[in-house]
């Protein structure tokens, strides 16, 4: 195959890929950190690859809106690039389910409930973890789930949730062990953005939200 078709089938994906995306946040973060959760016999635990001093960045992107639901996103920083995952076999009893529960997170931190990175137009956008007065926990179907991760303020920001065993209701089902995990953000500016005119100015000027 010539130079030339390579760049023009590349730019094809491209332009589809824009298409396909229009409307929604899409994925300028990458690569996926997967949050691992498996079972040691009855012990739930949960593991991240990110700390304090190497966060998963959230990003604002200038001049981008976003349709339905998902324009909770508009002017926000944000990050879809954690993912819940089973790591090996995780049974939680007939009729139970996994729910997470947020324990503790830096105030101005918000959170939407995602799904596939590459079903986006199927994700509901809706507000979970506390977020909009939403429910601290949340039951997970067990699929890799991408939640969005926001806020409107730069700085550097933790959530620490406990992941646990739960009948259909949420309740805890005795006889397991819940465990926990921490996830780290730092909100910065975009590369190429009005941002390089120094984050004390970006955090100044950019528009509020109602």
């Amino acid at each position: 195959m010539s130079r030339i078709n390579s760049i023009a089938i590349a730019s094809s994906f491209t332009i589809c890929s824009a298409v396909a995306f229009a409307g929604l946040p899409n994925a300028h973060t990458w690569p996926m950190e997967h949050i691992m959760v498996t079972m040691n016999g009855t012990a739930i635990e949960a593991h991240a690859n990110t700390s304090a001093d190497n966060p998963i960045l959230l990003q604002r992107f200038a001049g981008e809106s976003y349709d339905g639901n998902a324009a909770a996103l508009d002017d926000m920083y944000y990050s879809d690039q954690y993912g819940w995952i089973l790591d090996g076999i995780v049974d939680p009893g007939a009729g139970n389910s996994i729910w997470i529960e947020l324990v503790s997170q830096t105030g101005g931190l918000e959170t939407y409930e995602g799904g596939r990175r590459m079903m986006i137009a199927d994700q509901t956008f809706d507000p979970i973890f506390g977020t909009d007065s939403s429910a601290l926990d949340w039951q997970w179907s067990g699929m890799m789930t991408h939640n969005w991760y926001a806020t409107a303020d730069l700085g550097d920001y933790v959530a620490t949730y406990s992941i646990y065993v739960g009948d259909s209701a949420g309740n805890v089902v005795d006889g397991f062990i819940a465990g926990e995990v921490t996830l780290n953000f730092r909100a910065v500016p975009a590369p190429g953005s009005l941002a390089l005119l120094g984050l004390g100015t970006l955090s100044a000027t950019r528009r509020k939200r109602g």
